[in-house]
C-alpha cells in the first residue's frame, strides 16, 4: 500500500512524508483563507449590527467547508422559493395540472386548480382558452370554495402593500396574472386586460404618473409619485363581487356569458385534468425574476395535488412532517414567496434542502431552473466568477439571503447559505458585494 502510494505521487527518492507535508500545509492555507474570508465578510462596514449565518458543504469530499451560526435561525425571504421550487418538483410532475374538464350532453365544466400561466403574458400555450373557443357547448366554471383553505394574502404579509406589483392575490383561478398591466404610449393610456379601463379614475393625469388602487374594488388612480416608466403593473382585487372578477374577465375576453356555480361533485369524479405548461419552465421563471405570484400558486397548486384541495396550512404542515422531516432545524414556514415575516429557517436546512433536490429531481434539472451568476436577480454580481454559481437571491427590508451551488474550477460541487438578517445597510448592493467576495474566495480555495 506504501509502495502504490509512493509510486503514484512521485520517485521513490522522495519521502513520502514530505507529500504528506505538503498536503496538510495546502490544506491549513486553504482553511486559514477561508476563515480570513469569513472574518472579512463578518467585518464588512455593510454587515455592522447584523447577524450573519453561514454553511458551505463540499459534496465531492463529503465535509464542511464552513460554518458560521449555521444553525441559528434567519428570515430568509425569498430563499423561501426554494421550497416552493421543492414543492413543486415533487408535486405537480412534468407539467402543469392547469384544469380539471368534466362535460355531458349540453355542457363543459371547468374546474381551475390555480395555474398562473392562464392568459398570463409569458405563456403563448392556452389550451384551455382554445378548448372555450372550439366548444358549442355551455361553458360552466366551478368553484370548490367551501373545501379551499387559504387568504388571498399569506400569513405575516404586509397588509397596505395589497397595490404593489409584488403581491397580486392568491386565487383557485388565476387570469392574467393577477394584475392590470398598464401602457403608457405617446402620452396614451392602456390597460391589459382592457375589462378594466372603465375602472380608471382621474385618466387624464395618468400620463408619467405612478398607478395605484383603492383597498376594495378595482379602482384605479394616480399618486402624486412621479413614474415615467411605459409599463407597469397594479394587481386587480379578484374577490370583490363574490370572487366573479376571474370569470367576468374571460368573458369580456372572449365576448361570451360563461356561468360560474359551486362544485358538482358527481361531475368532478368524471373530469380529466388538461396540462397546460411544463413545470420546469414556470419554475424557471420564478426563481430567475423571484416571481412572488408563481411561488404562491404552485404552493397552492401543490397542496391541490397532495390533498384534493387548496389548504395551504395544511399542505405546509404535511410537507415539514414527510419530505423535510429530517432536516437538522426544525423551521417555520408560511407561504410560497418569502414575503411573510413569519417565515424562520437556518443556513444548514437550506444546504440540506439543496442535496435533496439534487438527489431526487437530479443535479442537471435543478441547476437549470436556478439563475445563474449574472444573470436575472445576480445580474450585476458573479460575473467573472472562478468557477460556476447557481443560487436563489433574497430580499426583505433589512434581510439579504443567498443559498445555492458552486461548482469550482477544481471540479468540486459546493453547497451552500449565507442568510443576512437586521442589517442597517442603506442598501443591499453593499451587503451583497461582501457575500460576494467571500464566495468568490471560498471557491478559489476548492
Amino acid at each position: 500500500m506504501v509502495k502504490g502510494f509512493r509510486k503514484r505521487i512521485g520517485s521513490p527518492s522522495q519521502p513520502i512524508s514530505k507529500y504528506i507535508y505538503i498536503v496538510v500545509a495546502l490544506f491549513f492555507l486553504s482553511a486559514c483563507s477561508i476563515q480570513k474570508a469569513q472574518k472579512t465578510l463578518l467585518q464588512s462596514a455593510s454587515l455592522k449590527g447584523a447577524h450573519v449565518g453561514i454553511a458551505v458543504y463540499n459534496d465531492s469530499k463529503q465535509k464542511w467547508v464552513d460554518q458560521y451560526q449555521s444553525d441559528h435561525y434567519f428570515t430568509p425571504a425569498s430563499n423561501t422559493k426554494i421550497l416552493a421550487t421543492y414543492v413543486g418538483l415533487r408535486y405537480l410532475g412534468d407539467s402543469i395540472p392547469g384544469w380539471g374538464v368534466a362535460e355531458n350532453q349540453d355542457t363543459l365544466f371547468l374546474l381551475p386548480k390555480g395555474d398562473p400561466s392562464f392568459l398570463h403574458p409569458d405563456f403563448l400555450y392556452q389550451p384551455i382558452l382554445d378548448l372555450i373557443r372550439q366548444t358549442k357547448k355551455k361553458v360552466v366554471v366551478q368553484y370548490q370554495n367551501n373545501a379551499d383553505h387559504f387568504d388571498v394574502f399569506g400569513d405575516g404579509w404586509a397588509w397596505n402593500d395589497y397595490a404593489e406589483d409584488y403581491q397580486p392575490q392568491r386565487t383557485r383561478m388565476p387570469i392574467y396574472g393577477n394584475v392590470v398591466h398598464f401602457y403608457n404610449t405617446n402620452g396614451t393610456l392602456q390597460t391589459r386586460p382592457s375589462y378594466f379601463f372603465k375602472g380608471i379614475v382621474g385618466m387624464e393625469a395618468g400620463y408619467q404618473k405612478q398607478w395605484t388602487r383603492k383597498q376594495i374594488g378595482n379602482f384605479f388612480y394616480t399618486t402624486d409619485q412621479k413614474n415615467t416608466a411605459k409599463y407597469f403593473q397594479v394587481p386587480f382585487d379578484a374577490n370583490y363581487y363574490n370572487a366573479n372578477v376571474p370569470v367576468s374577465l374571460l368573458n369580456d375576453t372572449l365576448s361570451t356569458s360563461i356561468d360560474i356555480q359551486n362544485i358538482s361533485y358527481p361531475i368532478l369524479a368524471t373530469a380529466h385534468t388538461i396540462k397546460t405548461v411544463p413545470t420546469d419552465s414556470l419554475l424557471k421563471i420564478m426563481m430567475r425574476r423571484s416571481d412572488n405570484f408563481f411561488a404562491e400558486q404552485v404552493l397552492l397548486m401543490s397542496s391541490e395535488q397532495a390533498l384534493g384541495k387548496m389548504d395551504d396550512g395544511r399542505f405546509i404542515d404535511s410537507v415539514l412532517k414527510s419530505d423535510f422531516a429530517d432536516l437538522p432545524q426544525k423551521m417555520r414556514w408560511a407561504d410560497g414567496s418569502g414575503l411573510s415575516r413569519y417565515n424562520l429557517n437556518t443556513p444548514q436546512n437550506y444546504v440540506a434542502i439543496l442535496k435533496k433536490m439534487q438527489d431526487q429531481f437530479g443535479e442537471a434539472r435543478v441547476t437549470n431552473i436556478f439563475e445563474k451568476g449574472g444573470e436575472g436577480t445576480l445580474g450585476s454580481y458573479y460575473k467573472n466568477f472562478p468557477g460556476e454559481l447557481h443560487a436563489k437571491t433574497g430580499s426583505l427590508g433589512g434581510q439579504i439571503a443567498l443559498s445555492g451551488f458552486i461548482f469550482t474550477q477544481k471540479k468540486q460541487k459546493l453547497y451552500f447559505s449565507v442568510l443576512v438578517s437586521n442589517h442597517m445597510s442603506p442598501s443591499s448592493a453593499g451587503v451583497r458585494k461582501a457575500v460576494e467576495a467571500y464566495l468568490i474566495e471560498v471557491a478559489k480555495r476548492n
